[in-house]
């Protein structure tokens, strides 16, 4: 115990005695760390929001006014048991005028237009959901068989031009979690250089003692121990403050559209104390498993404990 603990106050001297470098290091990473994450952040938003959008995206199928119950249940059950169909809702004709109604409700001419034609005007219909966007065209295309001809009056796939809106959205979120995860390699890689650059000027400022060390007898353990806590502690501050600062943005900005649908989940997840221990403890470790391997390479060419 004693040991561990000489090992411990050695490495977090090291840390505070090399204050410039220490800076640069936890610096560098700190940025490496928050961008990681913030591709993490990025990703989950873009995921829930193109989701909570896609749901507006539905196939409508309309029905003719003679359609029987018994056809109507035939075309939902085939419809239903597509493996890319979500939900399948039945929508009445006394439905369909409620939410045209609501939808209108500020519009004279359409209250008054519906009041005169009757609520019996507008058609029953199914509206479907899906559960991959691509296969719209495919479910869809269920109702327009001939089979369903006689009773299906139309189809409609949605609003095409939000269908491209959410593509394009999902092009972005791919490449944002692209070049999240290029940065984040290209800054881990500085980060690397600079804490085996810090480790390495340690071990040549600290070569008499080391020596002195090795003649008294210490483990190459006892030796090596300090380097390593010393790049820990740069990994740990590091993750700390990434988490800190990613958290800091989640909140200023998140509390602003989390009334929204398409983010309010997102915003959730990511206040949930089991997200936000994984966020912390991910990027500790994350901080600390690059801190550690710069260091052991560092210590592997520089320090020669091989053959001692």
């Amino acid at each position: 115990m004693i040991t561990f603990w000489r090992i411990l106050l050695s490495g977090a001297t090291n840390f505070i005695r090399n204050s410039w470098l220490t800076i640069a290091a936890t610096a560098v990473m700190v940025v490496a760390i928050m961008i990681s994450l913030s591709a993490v952040v990025l990703n989950v938003t873009a995921k829930n929001a193109i989701t909570e959008l896609s749901k507006n995206l539905q196939v409508s199928v309309y029905f003719t006014e003679d359609v029987t119950e018994d056809q109507r249940s035939q075309l939902t059950q085939r419809i239903a048991s597509n493996e890319y169909v979500d939900s399948v809702d039945y929508i009445s004709k006394q439905e369909a005028q409620i939410r045209l109604s609501a939808s209108f409700g500020d519009d004279d001419g359409i209250v008054e237009g519906l009041a005169l034609v009757g609520a019996d005007t507008l058609p029953e219909s199914l509206e479907i959901s899906v559960s991959d966007l691509d296969k719209i065209e495919e479910v869809g295309g269920i109702a327009t068989n001939d089979e369903y001809s006689e009773f299906v009056d139309s189809v409609s796939l949605g609003r095409i031009d939000a269908k491209k809106t959410i593509d394009r959205a999902s092009s972005a979120r791919d490449f944002i979690v692209s070049a999240s995860i290029v940065s984040a390699l290209a800054f881990g890689a500085v980060s690397v250089l600079i804490i085996f650059n810090t480790i390495r000027m340690a071990i040549f400022t600290r070569a008499e003692e080391i020596r002195i060390m090795k003649l008294i007898g210490a483990t190459p353990s006892f030796i090596r121990g300090p380097f390593l806590v010393e790049a820990s502690l740069y990994g740990i501050i590091s993750g700390l403050i990434a988490v800190s600062s990613v958290y800091t943005m989640i909140v200023s900005l998140g509390s602003k559209v989390s009334t929204q649908a398409e983010f309010e989940e997102t915003y959730a997840f990511f206040l949930q104390d089991g997200t936000m221990w994984r966020m912390v403890i991910g990027a500790i470790l994350g901080g600390i498993l690059v801190a550690v391997v710069s260091s052991l390479l560092a210590m592997n060419r520089y320090l020669r404990l091989k053959n001692w």
